[in-house]
C-alpha cells in the first residue's frame, strides 16, 4: 500500500476512534497530516469511502491475527488451543473497547458500511471455525461425521448471538461468554477420545 494512503488511514482511524465519525472531518485528517484536500482526494473520493477503508483495514488486521493464532502453534492439539486462547480473548475485548466509539457511530450513521462489516466478520468466523473443525478431525479428537460447513456456520452464529447478549448486558464479561462458548464447541464436536481428554484436562478443573 502507498505510504501516504496508509498514513491517511491510520490517522483517520486514530481520530475516528477518539472523537467519533461525525466529529472528524476531512479537513481534520488533512490538518493532522499536513496535506492538502487535493492530495487527499487523490486517494479517497469522499469521507464515506475513507470510513469504509478504515473499517476494512481494521478488519483485515484483526483477521490476520486470528488466523495466525490458530495456524502457528503446531505442538498443541486443537482442544489445548481452544482452552488456552485467553490471550486472544483479552486482545479481542481490548480491541472492541478501543473501537467502541467508531463502531457505535458506524451503526448509527453509516448502516450500510456497518452491515457489510458484520458480513465480513461472519465470513471470517466461519473460515476460522472451519479450520478448527478440520484440524480436530485430523487429530482424531473431533467427530468425523460432522457436516463441517453447517457446523461452522452454526457455531459462528452462536458467537454472534453471545456478543449481542454481552452488548445488551454490560456486566457479562468477555471471558465468561468465551468460556461458555468453548465448552459448547467441544461438547458438540468432540468424539469419545476428545471428550475424555477435555474432561480430564480442563472441565473437571474449572467451573464453566
Amino acid at each position: 500500500m502507498d505510504k501516504l494512503k496508509s498514513d491517511i488511514l491510520n490517522t483517520a482511524r486514530t481520530l475516528f476512534t477518539k472523537y467519533g465519525l461525525r466529529s472528524v472531518s476531512i479537513d481534520d485528517v488533512c490538518k493532522q497530516l499536513r496535506i492538502s484536500k487535493k492530495t487527499f482526494y487523490l486517494y479517497f473520493k469522499q469521507k464515506e469511502e475513507l470510513i469504509e477503508q478504515v473499517v476494512i483495514n481494521i478488519h483485515e488486521q484483526s483477521k490476520n491475527k486470528s488466523i495466525d493464532c490458530w495456524d502457528k502453534e503446531k505442538n498443541k492439539n486443537i482442544i489445548d488451543l481452544l482452552m488456552n486462547s485467553d490471550k486472544g480473548i483479552k486482545d479481542s475485548a481490548d480491541e472492541e473497547k478501543k473501537n467502541f466509539t467508531l463502531y457505535y457511530d458506524l451503526e448509527k450513521y453509516y448502516p450500510q458500511i456497518f452491515e457489510e462489516e458484520l458480513e465480513r466478520g461472519q465470513k471470517e468466523r466461519i473460515e476460522i471455525m472451519t479450520k478448527i473443525i478440520k484440524r480436530g478431525i485430523a487429530e482424531k479428537l473431533f467427530r468425523s461425521d460432522v457436516n463441517i460447513d453447517l457446523m461452522s456456520q452454526y457455531i459462528s452464529l452462536q458467537f454472534k448471538t453471545m456478543m449481542t447478549i454481552r452488548r445488551n448486558k454490560k456486566k457479562i464479561a468477555h471471558q465468561q461468554l468465551f468460556d461458555l462458548l468453548r465448552d459448547i464447541v467441544v461438547r458438540v464436536l468432540a468424539n469419545e477420545k476428545g471428550m475424555e481428554y477435555y474432561l480430564t484436562n480442563y472441565y473437571n478443573k474449572k467451573a464453566i
